[in-house]
């Protein structure tokens, strides 16, 4: 089977279970945060080092932006609940708006919460709002 690469209109963050309407791009950070183990028992001057945690975030950028729409992110925020979050890749399916999720192997979701997001307003231009999850335990 021949690789092919996957144009960023197609890898879609989720949210509840469904695609960010309107998304105009969205990021994936998934860090592993080190600390030196290095002992008096090791040998040489270079560091040894050892993964003692990770941590994942996704953040999109959408122009939905219906009061209804900023009032749900709004209120999300204020909550403090977590919501599944992911990633996916899309397929095209008729009348679909390339929401459909297509399971790809890289696929990913888990529990997270908003912790931070944008409303950029701007004259005479269309709102963006960029809302950032932070995971809040492991990736499936």
């Amino acid at each position: 089977m021949a690789l092919k690469k996957l144009k960023g209109q197609n890898f879609r963050a989720f949210v509840g279970g469904n695609a960010v309407p309107e998304a105009s791009s969205c990021q994936v950070s998934i860090t592993g945060n080190m600390e030196d183990a290095k002992t008096k028992d090791s040998e040489g001057s270079f560091g040894q080092e050892q993964m003692v945690s990770r941590s994942w975030s996704v953040q999109v950028d959408s122009y939905e932006a219906t009061a209804a729409a900023l009032i749900a992110v709004i209120q999300q925020f204020v909550s403090d609940d977590k919501v599944t979050v992911g990633w996916d890749e899309t397929k095209e399916v008729a009348g679909s708006q390339n929401r459909t999720p297509n399971n790809a192997a890289f696929a990913r979701s888990g529990q997270a919460i908003l912790n931070d997001f944008t409303i950029q307003a701007n004259n005479r231009a269309n709102i963006q709002v960029t809302r950032q999850y932070m995971g809040s335990g492991a990736l499936a």
